[in-house]
C-alpha cells in the first residue's frame, strides 16, 4: 500500500481536527523524526481570508521558542495544500486529562497553570495574544511538561488584523466579557481570564458557567459572578479560591496585571497554604505538648501510674467556704456592672457606627444584634432610637442580599418563593428592561407585605422602584423591546454575531409567556434560526428610524 506523502513527510494517523486544519501524526524522512503535520482542510483551501490565516499562524509560530509552546518545524505548500510540521507531543490533551480524572488536586492544577502562565509571558512579550485557550489546546508531554498549542485566532499585536473590528471570535465557555462584547482592548488580560476559566475547570471538573444556551452562556460571562469553588470542592484553600476571582474580574483592570504577575500571585499563595500549615501543625504540636507536660510517653506513663495526693478538703459551714465566697464576690460585681453602669445610649451608638463603616457583612450584623438591639431594649425613646431602627432595617437588607448572593454562587435554589421572584426581576433589571422590572418587583411588593417573613424582599423591591422611577422616564415595554431588536440588528450588521445571539436568547428566554412581547420574541426566534423574520417589530413605530434588513 503506497503511503501517503506531504512534501518530505510521510503522513499516518489523524490526531485532531480544528477549525481550519487537519492535523496528522507524520514522519520527516529525512531523518525519521515523528511529528505533528497540520494542513489546511481541503474544504477552505480556496477561501483567502483563512489562507491568510493560516500563514499568520505560521508566522506567529515561528516567533515563539519557549519550553512551553509547541515547537515550529517549518512548513511550505504542496500543490494546492499548505502545512507546517510541529513537536508530536504524545501525552494528550489536559481536556482528556480531565475527561479520565474528574477533576484533578488544586496543587497540580496551581502547577498546570504556571506552566500556561509562563507560555503566555512569553507570548505576549513577543506581542501575540492567544485568545482560543482552553484545556484542548494544552498539550501534556510524557514527563508532564505542558505545551500550548493552536494559535490559529491568535491575535499578534504587531502585525495587520486579519479579524473584522469588533468580530468576536473564541470557545464560549473561556470567553472573557470583553471579547464577548467584541469591542477593545482584547489584550494579554483576556488570555489571563480563559486561564482562570481553565483553573477552575481543572479544580472543580466543570466550567465557571454551564448553560446549553450559548447566548444564556455568554450573558452569564458578562453579568454573572462565578460560583465559590469552595462550595463546589470544599477543600479547596481560599487563598487559591481568591485567585480564580481575580482572574475571573468582569474588569480586566482588576485581573493580575500580566502572566508575570500571575506567577508571582501563584508563588504567594503556594507560601501562604505552606504558612497555614506550619502554623497549624505547630499549635498541634504545642497544644500536645502543654498537655503532656514536654515529658516523653515513658515519663507520662510512669507518671500516670503514680498516685496522686488527694487534697484535703475544706470543711465548715458552706458560707464560710473560699468557692462560696467567690462566687458570691463575682455576683455581686456582675449586678453593679449591669445595673449601675451600663453602656450609655451614645457609647451603645458609636460602636455600632464603628462596626457599620466596616465592609463585612458580619461587622453588620454584630452591630445589630449587640448594640442596636440593645440600644432600643434600654433606650426605647432615647435620642438615637430612630435612627438605630433605621441602621437595623438596612443591615436585615444587606444580610438577606449576601444570604441570597451566597445561594446563587453556590448553584443553591432559592430560599424561598419571595426570594425566587426577586432573583428573576433582577434578570429583567440586568437585561436593561426597567418597565417589567418595575412591575415584577411590584408584584413582590403586594403579595408580601403582609408577610413578615418576607419583610426584607419586600424592602428590597420596594428600594428598586424607587431607584427605577428616578432614573427612567414612561418608556413602554414594546419600546424597549423594539431599541434592543435593533441593536441586535446592528450588531448582526456589524459582525457582532454574538452578542446580538445574546440579545435575542434573552428576548426569547425573559418574554415567551409574555403576550406584550408576543411578536418580539417571535422576531428574535427566527434571526436566531437565521430565518426570515420578516418586517421588523419597530416598523410602525412612529418616527422609528428603522434598519435595513437584510
Amino acid at each position: 500500500m503506497t503511503k501517503r506523502m506531504i512534501g518530505p513527510f510521510e503522513v499516518g494517523d489523524r490526531i485532531g481536527v480544528g477549525g481550519m486544519g487537519i492535523v496528522y501524526r507524520a514522519t520527516y524522512t529525512k531523518n525519521g523524526a515523528p511529528v505533528a503535520l497540520k494542513v489546511l482542510s481541503p474544504e477552505v483551501s480556496d477561501s483567502e481570508a483563512l489562507q491568510k490565516r493560516f500563514e499568520r499562524e505560521i508566522s506567529i509560530l515561528k516567533k515563539l521558542q519557549h519550553p512551553n509552546i509547541v515547537r515550529y518545524y517549518g512548513g511550505g505548500r504542496f500543490g494546492a495544500q499548505r502545512f507546517y510540521a510541529m513537536e508530536l507531543i504524545e501525552g494528550g490533551s489536559v481536556e482528556q486529562y480531565l475527561k479520565d480524572k474528574g477533576k484533578l488536586p488544586w496543587e497540580e492544577a496551581l502547577d498546570i497553570t504556571m506552566q500556561v502562565a509562563k507560555a503566555l509571558e512569553h507570548a505576549h512579550e513577543a506581542g501575540i495574544v492567544h485568545r482560543d485557550l482552553k484545556p484542548a489546546n494544552l498539550l501534556i508531554t510524557k514527563t508532564n511538561q505542558i505545551k500550548l498549542t493552536d494559535f490559529g485566532i491568535a491575535r499578534d499585536t504587531t502585525a495587520t488584523a486579519l479579524t473584522a473590528a469588533g468580530k468576536t471570535v473564541g470557545t464560549y465557555a473561556y470567553m472573557a466579557p470583553e471579547q464577548i462584547r467584541g469591542k477593545p482592548p482584547v489584550d494579554k488580560k483576556t488570555d489571563l481570564y480563559a486561564l482562570g476559566c481553565v483553573l477552575f475547570e481543572m479544580i472543580s471538573g466543570e466550567t465557571p458557567f454551564l448553560s446549553e444556551n450559548q447566548g444564556e452562556m455568554l450573558m452569564m460571562h458578562l453579568q454573572e459572578e462565578p460560583p465559590r469553588i469552595t462550595s463546589l470542592v470544599p477543600n479547596c484553600p481560599s487563598f487559591v479560591e481568591d485567585l480564580i476571582f481575580r482572574m475571573l474580574e468582569k474588569d480586566p483592570n482588576e485581573r493580575p496585571y500580566d502572566a508575570l504577575a500571575l506567577q508571582v500571585e501563584i508563588d504567594e499563595v503556594r507560601k501562604k497554604i505552606e504558612q497555614q500549615r506550619s502554623i497549624a501543625a505547630e499549635t498541634l504540636a504545642t497544644s500536645a505538648g502543654t498537655v503532656s507536660g514536654g515529658r516523653s510517653p515513658e515519663e507520662l506513663k510512669a507518671a500516670l501510674g503514680k498516685k496522686k495526693k488527694k487534697k484535703k478538703k475544706e470543711t465548715g459551714p458552706i458560707y464560710e467556704r473560699t468557692w462560696f465566697l467567690a462566687l458570691c464576690l463575682s455576683l455581686v460585681l456582675g449586678f453593679v456592672v449591669w445595673h449601675f453602669l451600663p453602656w450609655s445610649e451614645d457609647r451603645l451608638m458609636i460602636e455600632a457606627e464603628r462596626l457599620i463603616k466596616s465592609e463585612s457583612t458580619s461587622d453588620h450584623v454584630k452591630a445589630r444584634d449587640d448594640y442596636l438591639k440593645l440600644l432600643l431594649t434600654r433606650y426605647p425613646a432615647g435620642r438615637h432610637s430612630s435612627q438605630a431602627k433605621s441602621m437595623i432595617v438596612d443591615v436585615d437588607k444587606k444580610e438577606t442580599v449576601t444570604q441570597m448572593r451566597a445561594r446563587v454562587k453556590q448553584r443553591q435554589p432559592p430560599a424561598n418563593e419571595a426570594e425566587r421572584q426577586y432573583l428573576n426581576a433582577e434578570k429583567y433589571l440586568a437585561f436593561g428592561d426597567h418597565v417589567t422590572a418595575q412591575r415584577k418587583f411590584g408584584a413582590i411588593v403586594d403579595l408580601f407585605k403582609a408577610k413578615d417573613e418576607y419583610i426584607n424582599y419586600v424592602r428590597l423591591s420596594q428600594d428598586e422602584i424607587d431607584k427605577i422611577i428616578a432614573a427612567t422616564g414612561n418608556e413602554s415595554l414594546a419600546s424597549f423591546l423594539n431599541k434592543r431588536l435593533r441593536d441586535a440588528d446592528t450588531a448582526r450588521q456589524s459582525g457582532k454575531l454574538s452578542e446580538a445571539e445574546s440579545i435575542w436568547t434573552s428576548i426569547k428566554t425573559l418574554y415567551e409567556d409574555n403576550a406584550e412581547a408576543t411578536v418580539h420574541v417571535t422576531f428574535a426566534k427566527k434571526r436566531l434560526r437565521d430565518e426570515d423574520p420578516g418586517p421588523p417589530p419597530w416598523a410602525n413605530e412612529p418616527e422609528s428610524k428603522s434598519e435595513p434588513q437584510k
